[in-house]
């Protein structure tokens, strides 16, 4: 009921954002306001394609996804969706999801929602403890010219300095994907004679820890496992 509410109040507004600017889309929310879902999902899947998608457009595929039944499409665009935005709605209709078809992986803590706040704002974050950075070592030079003591400046500046590095060293984020197949085979090494580990099906929300050509190195209840490339859809 929150998602539909969630739908009834953003469509109205993001949608005319998004369609004025381009064709298509105008088309494809022309499509979508006449629950044509099939023909709009076609048009709204190659604008996605062209890495443009906007949030508006990600909440309408997941809404369709979920019509059609694709739960695994529909979690994958309302991740997407939720990293754009840090909507908490969003988690929501996931954890739901995720709760009817027994998924892992959807269980988002306060540090979770933190992290993907200060990787949504990033660029303004790092612009803005530059600055502040700045303002704290003129202080602090000002303060040693008056002979007074600056050592609590000097900590707030290390915290911001391991902030930053935290942020322009990527560290605080991570690749995650979808299992996009059923009888997945998790194996214990990047090979197909490798010993199997376990067999899952779709729709579990998996940690990417490294890349290893068509083989993917994730945390599955904490055991480093592999996978094929093949059967993830990456967010």
């Amino acid at each position: 009921m929150k998602y539909k509410f969630l739908l009834f109040v953003l469509f109205p507004i993001l949608t005319t954002l998004d369609s004025s600017a381009n064709p298509k889309l105008f088309e494809a929310d022309s499509l979508f306001r006449s629950k044509k879902y099939t023909e709009s999902k076609s048009i709204f899947s190659e604008i996605t394609a062209t890495g443009k998608a906007s949030p508006a457009l990600l909440l309408k595929l997941s809404y369709i996804d979920e019509g059609l039944g694709d739960y695994v499409q529909a979690l994958f665009h309302l991740n997407s969706y939720y990293t754009m935005t840090s909507n908490e709605k969003a988690l929501d209709k996931m954890r739901s999801i995720a709760e009817k078809k027994d998924l892992v992986g959807y269980e988002y803590s306060d540090y979770d929602f933190f992290r993907n706040l200060l990787i949504e704002f990033k660029g303004e974050i790092e612009i803005s403890l530059c600055v502040i950075l700045l303002l704290l070592t003129f202080l602090s030079f000002r303060k040693k010219q008056a002979m007074k003591s600056f050592r609590p400046i000097i900590y707030v500046q290390i915290t911001f300095i391991f902030i930053l590095g935290l942020l322009g060293n990527n560290m605080l984020e991570y690749d995650q994907a979808i299992i996009n197949a059923d009888n997945v085979i998790l194996m214990s090494a990047p090979s197909a004679g490798a010993e199997p580990v376990e067999i899952i099906d779709k729709g579990h929300l998996i940690k990417v820890l490294s890349r290893h050509d068509t083989w993917v190195k994730i945390l599955w209840y904490n055991q480093e496992v592999f996978v094929k490339t093949q059967k993830l859809l990456f967010i």
